[in-house]
């Protein structure tokens, strides 16, 4: 099973409301733009409102032009109540969590962060399920992880005797591997018969160059752990926007996790 992404979204007939976590981030704030630029409206939880509209003056021309369409609560994720998290998710059609580690002592092996995307997988997921309605058309869930985690359902395949060694060594070295092994694990548990429907985009080697668009979705991981494509931040926010906008894609996507990488072109795109 592969697709593709042509680097275009082709709108809903009526506007949708979208929580993003993790928006400050390399894939978040791209996540954040391509839905205001399709007239969505973006809800986003962020330690600062300023970092925010700052990366996002980065990407826009006029960021201020989306203020009305632009929700920003700031708090730290994991401080923010059972509560507060069923208002944020109560009016929304989807909730996307591109939340990552930050490179550093602190960031990576800090105790406080070393769940992180697992934890807050869990409460989303929980208030999600705690705000739904039995006639209420299900809320998206869709969660960014990687090709070096393995689909729950034991369908990947058998990776090499390397690749499995260095992943073992990823668990005990890499909180953040696990952390995201975790996070998979948690919304595959949901199952399809609750009344959220989700799917976890497992991108490849992870790059910062100039977006396209243009991506290709396979079932499962091609080529090696290391060294197999790379999936531009930017092009997995437009796959993230497109499962949003468009129906027949999440058709096609719900209840799975499909592996993300860039469609090769000629043309070397140069660094942002």
């Amino acid at each position: 099973m592969t697709a593709t992404g042509d680097g275009t979204s082709k709108n809903t007939a009526t506007s949708t409301t979208t929580l993003v976590v993790g928006a400050t981030g390399a894939t978040g704030k791209w996540v954040v733009k391509l839905l205001l630029d399709q007239n969505q409206n973006v809800k986003v939880v962020v330690r600062s409102k300023e970092r925010m509209l700052n990366l996002l003056q980065e990407i826009i021309d006029d960021a201020t032009s989306y203020n009305d369409r632009l929700t920003i609560t700031e708090a730290s994720l994991l401080d923010v109540s059972e509560e507060e998290w069923k208002k944020q998710v109560q009016d929304c059609d989807a909730v996307v969590s591109c939340l990552g580690h930050t490179m550093d002592f602190a960031g990576i092996w800090g105790r406080a962060s070393k769940q992180l995307v697992t934890k807050a997988t869990t409460r989303l997921t929980q208030a999600i399920a705690a705000t739904s309605e039995p006639n209420k058309k299900p809320t998206k869930f869709i969660l960014m992880g990687s090709d070096g985690v393995a689909n729950p359902n034991g369908k990947d395949d058998k990776r090499s005797f390397l690749e499995r060694t260095i992943l073992a060594m990823l668990r005990v070295l890499v909180p953040p591997h696990p952390d995201n092994e975790g996070a998979a694990a948690v919304v595959h548990a949901l199952g399809t018969s609750s009344n959220m429907e989700w799917t976890v985009i497992r991108p490849t080697d992870l790059i910062d160059v100039k977006p396209n668009g243009k991506y290709q979705l396979f079932e499962k991981p091609t080529g090696s752990l290391f060294g197999g494509g790379t999936a531009t931040r930017a092009n997995v926010a437009q796959c993230m926007v497109d499962l949003i906008l468009q129906k027949d894609k999440w058709q096609q996507y719900k209840f799975q996790m499909p592996v993300l990488h860039d469609i090769p072109t000629q043309d070397k795109a140069a660094e942002l």
